[in-house]
């Protein structure tokens, strides 16, 4: 099973649709806060998709939640934009997180950097940005067979 791990569009709808377009074989697209507007926009274009998002700090008018835990494959995905947590500083609070809630994975946005990190038994990902405003617009592939998941990051 293949996930689309996306974050931090900014505004940038259209890159979202062009991540989603390109990896159009992918189970569901996970939206990691920062643009909910966007993910809320393309769930209504594709109402199909299975879409699961979170808000980030950027998006203050949304009464979405702040952190979710989602199976896939076997394997347990906590995700979260990140901020609440403080991944800008460091990444233990949010392994820490994860790991209380049973996930084998944490998946998480804000710093715009992509990020890939093994903190006990849990796996930190970070897609990076999407939107070509904080970079070059980065999103990521989980690939999850088996109970077990392997990570790429990927450029749009």
């Amino acid at each position: 099973m293949k996930l689309l791990i996306v974050s931090d569009t900014h505004g940038d709808l259209r890159a979202l649709r062009r991540a989603v377009e390109r990896e159009a074989d992918a189970a569901a697209v996970i939206f990691l806060g920062d643009g909910l507007r966007d993910a809320e926009a393309l769930q209504n274009e594709r109402p199909a998709l299975r879409l699961y998002s979170v808000r980030g700090n950027c998006d203050m008018a949304s009464f979405a939640s702040a952190s979710a835990l989602a199976p896939f494959g076997g394997v347990l995905f906590y995700y979260t934009h990140g901020h609440l947590y403080g991944v800008k500083s460091g990444l233990t609070e949010l392994a820490e997180a994860a790991d209380a809630r049973g996930a084998q994975s944490a998946l998480f946005g804000h710093t715009h950097r992509q990020t890939l990190e093994k903190r006990g038994g849990v796996v930190l990902f970070n897609p990076g940005a999407l939107s070509s405003q904080c970079g070059e617009g980065h999103y990521g592939i989980a690939i999850v067979q088996e109970g077990s998941v392997r990570f790429e990051h990927r450029k749009l």
